[in-house]
């Protein structure tokens, strides 16, 4: 007998959902796209054609919504958006993969989780850092304590910025859509993996962002930020708009047994150099998803599906995505006003 599969719209047809969210459906074999939604009608109807011929076509997130045949969504849509159409989409009784940032503030994002627990429906944020094979490897050999205690982290994410994956994306460099710069466009994605590697939280934050680079937007494209866990071990964040020759995309954890470093796009992703015994560790990876290329093809589709049929628990719910936005918002806070400022959700 042929599993049910699960009717997914897709609210936003932009480079992260033809990337990403659209494949992994697909790739998933659990979905059906049975409708796409995006301002720019052709490039819906360019997708449905391409993706799921017959899919219903709209404009209008809220016509979507209206669909009976729908079961779930993918808010794939600029930052502004991400609260309003994810508590619109639980009201309707639909599950919800909703983009990172997840919201533009706390009482966004806590409004949000509040309209999924009262629609009995799932809430999950798309912090994709969780599901790359490195750092699913790396959580397990956390977890196994080989490591020992987590004394100091170092974090980086940065790329050439977000014009060159997704041109049409004008809308990361306008304050009034996107909120945030580099700073929550990829700072989230490491303060977010921090939390989940290291199972801490981050409770004070001092940061600096500044535009460097990128004159023609109100937004920054350089961040940094020093911060303190909630067991008094230390770490640094940053993220980068301007880095050059390619992502920069590690995580360092600096352990009592040794220095676990977890660079991706690497010969030898995970490494941990040993004090006790003195030896290094090559960590072999767990094989990754079939449509997985390094960046994309992370079954964040799939793993979304699978919740909603309760075969697993979310990889990043609505709480979780929550309080890594948190760290952000406090960093903010901490660059506009040069102090160190506590983390509360």
């Amino acid at each position: 007998m042929a599993k049910k599969k699960v009717k997914v719209g897709i609210i936003g047809c932009g480079a992260i959902a033809e990337r990403l969210h659209i494949p992994d459906y697909i790739d998933c074999g659990r979905a059906k796209i049975v409708a796409f939604c995006d301002v720019d009608k052709k490039r819906a109807q360019a997708n449905a054609d391409q993706h799921s011929p017959g899919a219903a076509v709209y404009t209008d997130y809220k016509a979507l919504l209206k669909n009976a045949d729908v079961e779930a969504v993918s808010v794939c849509m600029p930052n502004k958006f991400h609260g309003v159409v994810s508590i619109a989409a639980a009201k309707a009784g639909k599950h919800v993969l909703v983009e990172k940032p997840m919201a533009m503030s706390l009482a966004e994002a806590k409004r949000m989780v509040a309209a999924a627990e009262k629609a009995e429906v799932l809430l999950m944020v798309n912090q994709s850092q969780r599901k790359y094979p490195a750092h699913i490897k790396a959580k397990e050999v956390l977890d196994s304590d080989i490591m020992g205690k987590v004394l100091h982290v170092t974090a980086m994410f940065g790329h050439e910025g977000p014009e060159f994956w997704s041109p049409s994306g004008k809308w990361f460099f306008n304050k009034k859509e996107a909120r945030f710069g580099v700073m929550a466009d990829l700072g989230v994605h490491k303060a977010d993996l921090i939390r989940f590697l290291t199972g801490k939280e981050i409770v004070e934050i001092n940061a600096f962002y500044k535009t460097v680079e990128k004159k023609r937007t109100d937004v920054d494209d350089n961040f940094v930020s020093s911060f303190v866990f909630d067991d008094g071990s230390v770490g640094t964040l940053a993220a980068s708009w301007t880095a050059k020759g390619g992502m920069a995309n590690y995580t360092i954890l600096h352990c009592e047994n040794g220095t676990l470093e977890v660079c991706l796009h690497a010969d030898k992703p995970l490494v941990a150099n040993m004090m006790k015994p003195g030896c290094q560790i090559n960590f072999d990876m767990p094989a990754p998803p079939s449509n997985y290329d390094g960046s994309w093809g992370l079954d964040i589709g799939g793993s979304f599906v699978r919740a909603i049929m309760g075969e697993e628990k979310p990889f990043c719910t609505g709480v979780e995505g929550m309080k890594s936005l948190a760290v952000i918002l406090a960093a903010e806070k901490a660059a506009d006003t040069r102090k160190t400022v506590k983390v509360t959700v």
